[in-house]
């Protein structure tokens, strides 16, 4: 990608996402433009849009990603992918992300990865809108734009932001007291698991085992299957694509995890598997056991979480402190849970 390429995709993420912005900035303002914008269209392009929206968020980003090349770049043929338009779809993606919108990873992955034509009969609706911009005024693609903008930007979830830490204050026993409060707070199992999958990656970057080739942690949505989501486990620590450790996670007692988890390693082709849960004993794993060839390992939830906090320096711990949010706010619906791990944290004093 050369110099001109790089700064034509840098304006193509900056003006998505400054439009989307001004909406977050003023969300009462939302319903009333997007009326607006559609009153200035005909009937035909806000078909198109409905049905390019409704196809899946790639389509979504696609059409704000294509509609801001042509306004920075007069003449670009809408129906082909722009050079460095992956980079600007990695961008706006992680842009709508911070802002609690649903997002994909690379909106071209999916709707343009091996071909720089994207109208290629997937989504008719999609393909037709393209070709309309190769027709449309300027003012009118920008209305699109605009009424595009707006309904992304009405999709945000109302979360309270992350606050920022007083990392002079993440002591040890301040924040195992944050999380024992946690824990003791009903959440289908998304505090134990997403608190997990937060400090090992906390830990994993603080002994500097990260990087590509290295150690990475990766965890589920809350509501996903370990299959539909590609995992072996709830929680894993992997290198590449190597499953190096998986970790079945519960709110309640081990004995339910069991099969599952010693399911988790024959998939991942592990030796041993752990379970995370509440352990007040082990009477009757041995029994289970009889017969398996897999090493399981039972810990209480509550016993790992304090020593991850106990390995880590406090900076690592404001790492997984922010990460847990991250995973609170993306991996499951309840936007409830996102504000109240807020609330908890500025009530035992970890906020600045």
């Amino acid at each position: 990608m050369n110099d001109e390429t790089r700064r034509v995709s840098q304006r193509v993420q900056a003006r998505v996402i400054a439009a989307i912005d001004a909406w977050l900035a003023e969300p009462d303002t939302i319903e009333r433009g997007a009326a607006g914008f559609a009153r200035a269209l005909d009937t035909r392009p806000i078909e198109l849009v409905s049905g390019a929206l409704a196809a899946s968020n790639s389509y979504r980003d696609g059409v704000m990603i294509q509609l801001a090349w042509g306004l920075e770049e007069p003449g670009f043929d809408h129906t082909q992918k722009g050079e460095g338009a992956r980079s600007a779809a990695g961008a706006i993606a992680r842009a709508l992300a911070a802002r609690h919108i649903p997002a994909v990873k690379d909106a071209y992955q999916n709707i343009g990865k091996n071909t720089a034509n994207l109208a290629r009969g997937n989504v008719p609706a999609f393909d037709d809108l393209l070709r309309w911009m190769n027709d449309a005024t300027e003012v009118e693609r920008k209305a699109v734009l605009g009424l595009v903008t707006a309904t992304v930007a009405a999709s945000a979830r109302p979360v309270l932001p992350m606050s920022e830490l007083a990392r002079a204050n993440l002591s040890f026993v301040n924040v195992v007291a944050a999380l024992d409060q946690l824990l003791l707070t009903p959440s289908g199992g998304a505090h134990e698991q997403f608190a997990v999958a937060a400090f090992l990656e906390a830990l994993i970057d603080e002994f500097g085992l990260t990087g590509i080739g290295a150690l990475s942690v990766r965890t589920k949505n809350i509501n996903a299957s370990d299959a539909s989501a590609g995992t072996a486990a709830d929680v894993q620590v992997v290198r590449g694509n190597r499953v190096e450790e998986a970790f079945e996670v519960s709110a309640s007692g081990w004995r339910d995890k069991l099969d599952q988890a010693i399911l988790a390693a024959k998939n991942a082709d592990l030796n041993r598997v752990h379970i995370l849960s509440r352990v007040d004993n082990l009477e009757g794993l041995g029994e289970l056991l009889k017969g398996s060839t897999t090493d399981v390992t039972v810990i209480d939830v509550k016993t790992l979480l304090r020593t991850l906090v106990a390995v880590l320096k406090k900076p690592g711990r404001e790492v997984a402190l922010i990460r847990l949010y991250e995973h609170l706010d993306r991996r499951q619906p309840d936007t409830s849970r996102v504000n109240a791990y807020v609330e908890l944290l500025r009530r035992h004093s970890l906020t600045a």
